[in-house]
């Protein structure tokens, strides 16, 4: 309504320094000059996309050795529980819990594999203008998937199997 325009991620935001106005404006009140305002556009351009690979690489790490790792020991224990009480004749009430995990873990893979062949194609693009715009907008929104799939197996998995502080321990922590 205001004509303020709406910059959601970086790669957009940077964009608006290096559009003639913006340069006009800054060269005309001294405060930088043409080649000072194209360095800085060419410098945070390239910190945002080394920031980015390093969260993606974060978040690989991460769920390759916590998040998985977590979730392959309680689903194991579930496995063996129900295994054990179908032998003694008894209903496994935790087979749901089984499939909702497993369902999830599949997830998991799946959206890690995405994830390390978008980062490879991402690598791949030449310009970095056009690599920040890759990560910004398909690597953001794979990340955010498979952190929804991450809040959803730390729902499921008991605490003591969950590697990190969960959303409500972190709340309290005084």
């Amino acid at each position: 309504r205001r004509g303020l325009p709406n910059l959601r991620k970086t790669p957009e935001a940077l964009a608006e320094l290096v559009k003639q106005r913006a340069k006009d404006m800054l060269i005309s009140l001294g405060i930088f000059s043409e080649a000072e305002v194209t360095s800085r556009f060419h410098v945070r351009v390239e910190r945002y996309i080394k920031n980015m690979l390093i969260e993606v690489d974060t978040l690989l790490g991460m769920f390759e050795t916590q998040i998985l790792h977590a979730a392959y020991a309680y689903h194991g224990i579930l496995l063996s529980a129900a295994v054990d009480a179908k032998m003694l004749g008894f209903v496994a009430p935790q087979t749901d819990t089984i499939e909702a995990l497993s369902a999830l873990i599949i997830s998991l893979q799946r959206d890690r594999k995405s994830l390390e062949a978008e980062i490879h194609e991402v690598e791949a693009v030449s310009g970095e203008e056009k690599k920040a715009r890759s990560l910004a907008v398909k690597v953001c929104s794979m990340m955010e998937s498979v952190r929804g799939t991450c809040d959803k197996l730390e729902a499921i998995i008991a605490d003591e199997y969950w590697p990190l502080p969960k959303y409500r321990e972190m709340l309290f922590i005084s």
